[in-house]
């Protein structure tokens, strides 16, 4: 699994080459200890909001989070992603655009904005 990553790993990863414990991360974030703990063990993802949050204090643009998110699980050209609704709204938010595959809605139209 050279080269994909989870974001749970990214953060894990760059909190740590940051020098900051989960505690302090959280401090910083306005969050509790284990909403890190939990996303650093795959167990959610951040809304948007803390998406956002996150990006700032570790110097990396929701982009670069939405790759990982995007890449974590992928196998090849057939697999699907499922990203919560919250995850999207929050890169709509910032002005990316999100594109649905065919029969995918969530109540817009697939791939337009």
């Amino acid at each position: 699994m050279q080269g994909r990553k989870s974001l749970g790993y990214f953060i894990s990863a760059r909190r740590k080459r940051m020098g900051l414990t989960q505690a302090e991360l959280a401090h910083m974030m306005g969050v509790s200890k284990s909403a890190i703990a939990k996303w650093e063990t795959n167990g959610g993802l951040p809304d948007r909001d803390n998406l956002k949050r996150l990006s700032e204090i570790m110097n990396v643009s929701v982009d670069e989070l939405y790759r990982v998110i995007h890449n974590a699980d992928a196998k090849g050209p057939d697999i699907k992603f499922d990203i919560t609704p919250d995850v999207i709204a929050a890169l709509e938010s910032y002005g990316y655009r999100v594109i649905r595959t065919e029969g995918e809605t969530g109540g817009r139209e697939s791939g337009k904005r």
